[in-house]
């Protein structure tokens, strides 16, 4: 079984299988909270549910979604450029 499972700094510990996209916040660059994640299923009341994460954790996600295979440059450069 191949583990999908990826801890952050925060102490969260994130299934990628369960995430529908990545993206990063707009002003990213200024701010510290870094990047959106959210989740392919609903959370209460319909809403798909979603979490933002700062520098570190956002660091930790790329590196984990690069050594998967996914290319991740423009996130990358996006996290540090976004205004």
């Amino acid at each position: 079984m191949k583990n999908n499972l990826v801890s952050l700094p925060s102490g969260t510990v994130l299934n990628l299988d369960l995430v529908a996209y990545v993206a990063v916040l707009p002003g990213a660059a200024d701010r510290r909270k870094k990047m959106r994640v959210v989740f392919g299923f609903a959370g209460p009341g319909g809403a798909a549910a979603n979490m933002q994460l700062d520098e570190e954790d956002s660091s930790v996600l790329v590196s984990a979604l690069a050594e998967r295979g996914v290319d991740v440059a423009a996130l990358r450069e996006s996290i540090l450029t976004r205004k």
